[in-house]
């Protein structure tokens, strides 16, 4: 079973995980880490998580900015544990990976991360036609 991990600065990884629950009903295997929401160190957190998952499951872990704090911190844990770290994480990407039933590797890890950035994309207004209906996206 896959396995996963989203830290982000402040509560956005708490976010992710309750879209997760909330569109999927799929969070028995992901856990988030609110990172700098107080004086705690949260990287035992995820230290304890990487150990206690470490060989038994693909472990996933999903962070929120490439080069930031949070990202630097697990960037040095790859060294000590085995997982897939993954940054710049957006809901569609979350979705996407807790969804697949089969064992993550990084290379489908990295094609659901090229698909997870297509959804990334400035939206042009739709002027519909007098007898459209009120959801362009139907059609």
């Amino acid at each position: 079973m896959n396995k996963f991990l989203i830290i982000t600065h402040s509560t956005l990884a708490e976010g992710f995980y309750n879209s997760t629950k909330f569109l999927s009903g799929l969070t028995d295997n992901v856990k988030f880490i609110n990172a700098y929401v107080d004086e705690s160190d949260w990287t035992k957190e995820a230290k304890q998580f990487l150990s206690k998952e470490n060989y038994k499951n693909s472990v996933v872990v999903m962070t929120d900015i490439f080069g930031g704090s949070v990202n630097q911190k697990m960037t040095l844990l790859l060294k000590k544990f085995n997982f897939i770290l993954i940054t710049g994480v957006n809901l569609p990407l979350v979705l996407s990976l807790v969804l697949e039933t089969e064992p993550l590797t990084k290379e489908k890890c990295s094609k659901i991360v090229t698909e997870a950035r297509k959804q990334l994309q400035v939206v042009k207004a739709v002027k519909p036609e007098k007898d459209e209906q009120d959801d362009v996206f139907l059609n």
